[in-house]
């Protein structure tokens, strides 16, 4: 309820990212880095992190994280195009 609060959305959509029914958005992955006061790519981490309540990482499903990293990628290398 808290991370919801904190990333001014809803306690379903948040639940549905964590259950792997939902992908979030890049600015969504960013809000929930913000509110865990955590750089977003500690969501993308496959080992574990710091477990302190200001370092820790949602779990994501396998797809999920695959997808996220495309869509990164595939930004990254639209703005390298353009140089």
């Amino acid at each position: 309820m808290r991370l919801a609060e904190l990333c001014d959305s809803s306690t379903g959509y948040i639940g549905e990212i964590e259950s792997g029914k939902r992908f979030p958005s890049v600015t969504m992955i960013e809000r929930i880095a913000k509110a865990l006061k955590i750089e977003s790519y500690f969501l993308f981490k496959n080992e574990p992190i710091d477990p302190s309540p200001s370092n820790f990482s949602i779990k994501l499903a396998p797809s999920q994280k695959k997808l996220i990293q495309d869509k990164v990628n595939s930004t990254i290398s639209k703005v390298l195009d353009d140089f």
